[in-house]
């Protein structure tokens, strides 16, 4: 496998596109961790798909993808739980918005203005205990449809035995 059609896909972002979780897998295993949160990424509109690790009230990135090429996971390295929109996907098992500013929960948060759309599912590790979460985020606007949501929870699951 080469990292080069993957990048294509990326570049021609079909949110509309099935996705497969056994494709998913074969780019994790074979081309590590970034390469599958690239082929996450090629699935919806969303500009970022990150891979958080919560140790201590803090999140960690543990690999990150910007379709634009600009930001890499060290400027993503870590977020305060309590600032982050992953603490909703922890405490409620995932969280999504497609606009932040419309997002009540989200009032006088600390990133509102910033992250306006967020799609996230909790991963768990081996043992069953919490790992972090998976996420799309974006700083314009993203729609969000449940087959979107469906797959980044199952890919979620299927990170509890590839980490």
């Amino acid at each position: 496998m080469s990292i080069n059609p993957l990048l294509e896909r990326v570049r021609a972002k079909d949110p509309s596109r099935q996705g497969s979780l056994d494709e998913f897998e074969r780019w994790v295993r074979n081309e590590g961790v970034r390469a599958g949160l690239m082929y996450l990424n090629s699935l919806v509109p969303h500009r970022f798909t990150v891979l958080y690790r919560l140790h201590q009230n803090t999140l960690y990135c543990t690999s990150a993808f910007d379709a634009n090429q600009e930001i890499s996971g060290v400027d993503l390295q870590e977020v305060p739980l309590a600032d982050s929109y992953c603490q909703f996907v922890l405490r409620d098992g995932r969280y999504v918005t497609c606009d932040a500013l419309h997002e009540p929960l989200l009032d006088g948060h600390k990133y509102q203005q910033l992250v306006r759309s967020y799609l996230g599912m909790p991963v768990l590790d081996k043992a069953l205990g919490v790992y972090g979460t998976l996420c799309h985020f974006d700083f314009d606007t993203r729609p969000v449809d449940d087959s979107q949501t469906a797959f980044l929870r199952a890919a979620a699951e299927r990170f509890t035995y590839l980490l």
